[in-house]
């Protein structure tokens, strides 16, 4: 589940509550929509919405819009307010919750974030095809004595908590937590895509991998090649602008084909300025050249730890050269394995070391050893030019 908390409004409820009842154009498609709880003294207006008549809707208004009145007859104030509160809790597709759960789950989220039974609110869900989710509307302004204002201070933190045990008590799929966007909010519309895929907006992705790549690189005291390495690890890539002295000024990641600015991503701690000073990772001006030729490969990890390698085995009577690819792991049993076959070819005593390029080789592939046996039984050897 995931809980979103829509800016704050001052004015008339009107538009909020007319959106979540279905009655203004919405960015997605409504197959349902359903009533889930509410508190006022009007009466439920879906019924009369669905048959084209507003007049409920217009009371369901009226009751909300007059508190305001009430606490601004009542307080010598002009402090400007919002009271229009409004929240949504997104299930991932496939996941569903009976109106009384989907009640209990409102009820807990409302108390939570310190509303009572002295606030006005109404919920209602919609079916977007396999997704639901419920808009909250409610009052900020408590019907009490002094008109007190329900508090919003860390009421994002205390979201995610209550979003959290609503996921623990219904057994539904856990959301990202801040540690994996770094606090950077999500959009609506990055809220619906991320619903629709099943998975994290690609923003917020990319915030967790290069996250993870600067403690990874402070981890091992390392440098802004160690971060360019521990991201191409990843498929993140970096691609850095430079100034008129040809040092860089700003940085922009790449990853899954779309480029976003570290200025986009997070400007507090993603910028050129704010990684090299900020989160720690060092930056020698002397390797800009060899930087960019870092930054612009794109291979993978295994490709980087490949190398070529080209044997001279020597006996007294002959010199053979043997081409292969190797790890450097796996080097010393390659030659082992090169032995065995220029034995089953020439004899013994052969001895290996290391050459430079040469016209005749054979060519050795991992792994294919007993393949390569059994055809030099048939065919002698291939020399490659």
């Amino acid at each position: 589940m995931i809980g979103k908390i829509f800016p704050k409004s001052a004015g008339s409820f009107k538009n909020r509550i007319r959106y979540i009842f279905g009655c203004t154009k919405h960015d997605h498609e409504i197959s349902g929509i359903r009533t889930i709880s509410f508190n006022t003294m009007s009466k439920d207006p879906l019924p009369g919405v669905l048959q084209g008549n507003e007049a409920d809707l217009s009371e369901m208004i009226r009751e909300f819009d007059q508190v305001e009145t009430l606490r601004r007859f009542s307080i010598d104030s002009d402090k400007l307010i919002k009271p229009v509160f409004h929240a949504m809790l997104s299930l991932r597709p496939g996941e569903s919750l009976t109106t009384p759960q989907w009640r209990s789950a409102v009820e807990k989220y409302m108390t939570d974030l310190g509303f009572d039974e002295s606030n006005q609110f109404v919920a209602v869900m919609h079916q977007d095809k396999d997704h639901q989710h419920v808009h909250i509307v409610a009052n900020r302004i408590s019907l009490n004595d002094d008109f007190s204002m329900v508090k919003d201070s860390n009421e994002r933190s205390i979201s995610l908590e209550s979003v959290s045990g609503i996921e623990d008590r219904f057994g539904l799929s856990k959301a990202p937590k801040p540690k994996d966007t770094w606090g950077v909010s999500i959009t609506h519309a990055e809220l619906q895509a991320s619903i629709r895929d099943n998975d994290l907006p690609l923003k917020h992705k990319m915030i967790a991998k290069i996250a993870g790549a600067i403690e990874a690189t402070n981890a091992q005291d390392g440098d802004m090649f160690t971060f360019t390495r521990l991201l191409r690890k990843q498929k993140v890539y970096i691609n850095l602008t430079l100034n008129e002295e040809g040092q860089p000024k700003g940085i922009s990641f790449e990853f899954d084909g779309k480029h976003i600015s570290g200025r986009q991503l997070k400007r507090s701690r993603l910028t050129w300025h704010k990684l090299t000073t900020q989160e720690g990772i060092h930056y020698d001006p002397e390797t800009i050249s060899e930087l960019q030729r870092e930054t612009a490969r794109r291979d993978s990890e295994e490709q980087e730890r490949v190398r070529v390698y080209l044997y001279e085995f020597r006996s007294k009577q002959r010199r053979t050269y043997v081409r292969f690819t190797a790890k450097q792991i796996e080097l010393f049993k390659m030659i082992e394995e090169m032995l065995k076959i220029l034995e089953f070819i020439f004899g013994g005593g052969f001895k290996p070391i290391e050459t430079t390029a040469k016209r005749h080789y054979i060519e050795y592939v991992p792994g294919k050893e007993k393949n390569f046996i059994q055809q030099l039984e048939l065919e002698s050897f291939t020399v490659t030019h």
